[in-house]
């Protein structure tokens, strides 16, 4: 069940060849302490993988759901593409 939560908004963020975080553990985007926006399931060649944890490695044309503010959801776009 999905309830509409005031300021909380849900958003899927690609990992696009060249991300810095291609190749490496979601741990390392240190994204809920750098933006406040939680990453709670990466979809990969059709494949939902739920609650990855910070071990998860990433890969060029996941896309990875992530649930935060827009504010953080935008700042989290720009982590996953520079850094």
């Amino acid at each position: 069940e999905q309830r509409d939560l005031p300021g909380i908004r849900t958003k899927q963020l690609p990992i696009n060849e060249g991300s810095p975080f291609d190749g490496r553990p979601l741990g390392d985007t240190a994204m809920r302490t750098r933006t406040g926006v939680s990453l709670v399931a990466v979809m990969r060649a059709g494949q939902v993988h739920p609650s990855p944890g910070p071990e998860f490695m990433l890969s060029a044309g996941d896309l990875v759901v992530a649930v935060g503010t827009g504010e953080g959801l935008g700042n989290a776009a720009k982590i996953l593409k520079h850094g």
